[in-house]
């Protein structure tokens, strides 16, 4: 089970497509460019989760309120994924 649980209301503006990522393994083939990897630390270890979102503010407001208490935010990076978003489709929520 993932460190960080998101609630519906922060998938407003977000959409995870995965948590706890291997960076070694990670294909970014197939998603859309408008994905970006999240980096954070969680109780002393560095976490890497894949999510879309409309703004890289977005991103950061849904992650800051989870890890505060136990870490912190260390980048937001983008320029992953090959498909364009409106082809791959809109900013979703798993619930």
């Amino acid at each position: 089970m993932p460190s960080l649980e998101f609630t519906k209301d922060d998938k407003n503006k977000i959409q995870i497509i995965d948590q706890e990522i291997d960076l070694d393994k990670f294909n970014d083939k197939g998603l859309p460019t408008d994905t970006h990897i999240v980096t954070y630390i969680f109780d002393g270890v560095t976490k890497y989760d894949v999510v879309r979102g409309y703004t890289m503010v977005d991103i950061f407001d849904a992650y800051y309120d989870k890890v505060r208490e136990h870490g912190k935010v260390v980048k937001i990076a983008f320029g992953y994924g090959n498909i364009r978003p409106n082809l791959y489709g809109k900013i979703k929520s798993d619930d």
